[in-house]
């Protein structure tokens, strides 16, 4: 017998399959997998793995120390929120000083925050797209750009990969419903026309726009709009293809009637198909008392086919506006509590049976641990 493993299989079949912090221990054992490691082709075949393999812990929640002065950070299982206590804290990579930092979106391992240093409320210092796993980070360029580009409150922000031109972009869509994109590659912005990448969407000014979801090349986006009491009127989902650069308004199951009241709807990836879950309250015939509810849906295809409910689920009261974070891969949910302060593990079989975990601040995004890096 060998005494070694053929290098082929130790690089293609083996270490891709390794979570990615622990691949990056193994730069250490020799000058040829230091080299073999850092390449963008290795980091493409471990990304593979990672967002075709549900059995491993990939999928992190995102934690600051705190709003201000965020010198560190940590994170959480998402398939594990009821563990104890946190992972040991790590320095942030850059400097950030005494401004504060804010999680604008994420993909594929790549996180993209806003920097506001001097205490200003209304645009960033600086955006920098960031790996948490190995530290990699780049700031983006930010002279000769609009300065709205960089707004703090926006409609949407939404990081994706363009296949044809090797490239990772981050979309910006303004409170003025200008749409822009950033390019890692050229490391430059540009401006599309909001006239025709708009045209099919209808009352863009009334509705907030919720955080972003890709798949099949398509970022999704859950709009809620509200009255002037702050109550849910109605919600669609607006859909980027990032092929064509244009924007479409997608149907949302009809699952409301004259006794319902939408609480919580949110957009989550599961499975490699988009999910819809509405928590609502509704009441019984002859009954003054609301009961809580949750509906889970879920569209094939690339947002042209029917919604199929997964399951109808009964909610106890106590639960009202708790916010589902992620599907874990045994169906059962994370979500984040009204106090922000809870994380739970609720298991709709078992009437939302919670283990809670304690959190001094909030998660502050979810993201995939990779080996991508904005500099290569």
């Amino acid at each position: 017998m060998k005494t070694e493993l053929p290098s082929e299989i130790l690089f293609s079949l083996i270490l891709p399959r390794l979570p990615a912090k622990y691949v990056s221990r193994f730069n250490c054992v020799s000058k040829q997998w230091n080299s073999f490691l850092r390449t963008p082709y290795f980091s493409k075949i471990h990304l593979h793995h990672v967002t075709n393999d549900d059995h491993q812990n990939h999928h992190k929640f995102l934690f600051f120390s705190s709003s201000i002065n965020p010198k560190v950070f940590h994170n959480l299982d998402c398939e594990t929120p009821h563990q104890e206590g946190l992972p040991v804290s790590r320095s942030l990579p850059f400097e950030v000083g005494s401004a504060v930092m804010m999680f604008i979106t994420s993909f594929n391992g790549l996180v993209c925050v806003g920097i506001n240093e001097g205490g200003n409320r209304y645009e960033y210092s600086n955006m920098i797209i960031w790996n948490p796993c190995t530290g990699d980070y780049k700031t983006l360029f930010k002279p000769n750009s609009r300065e709205e580009c960089y707004q703090v409150t926006v409609k949407a922000s939404g990081l994706y990969y363009c296949a044809s031109e090797d490239d990772y972009r981050l979309l910006r869509v303004t409170t003025g419903l200008n749409v822009y994109i950033y390019s890692l590659k050229s490391d430059s912005w540009r401006m599309l026309d909001s006239m025709k990448v708009l045209s099919s969407i209808s009352t863009l000014t009334s509705e907030t726009w919720g955080a972003s979801t890709l798949q099949n090349e398509n970022l999704y986006f859950l709009t809620k709009r509200v009255n002037k009491y702050h109550q849910l009127v109605s919600y669609c989902i607006i859909m980027f293809d990032t092929k064509t650069e244009k924007f479409k308004e997608l149907p949302t199951p009809s699952s409301q009637d004259d006794t319902t009241i939408c609480l919580n709807s949110v957009l989550l990836h599961k499975d490699q198909l988009i999910h819809l879950c509405e928590i609502y309250s509704f009441c019984k015939v002859n009954s003054t008392v609301a009961e809580l509810s949750a509906k889970l849906w879920r569209i094939d295809g690339d947002g042209d086919g029917d919604w199929t409910k997964v399951g109808t689920y009964a909610i106890p009261r106590n639960f009202y506006g708790y916010e589902p974070l992620h599907l874990m891969s045994d169906g059962n949910w994370a979500t984040l509590c009204r106090s922000k302060c809870h994380v739970y593990k609720l298991d709709p079989d078992r009437d939302f049976e919670k283990i809670s975990h304690r959190i001094d601040n909030p998660p502050k995004g979810k993201y995939v641990e990779t080996l991508v890096s904005p500099n290569r």
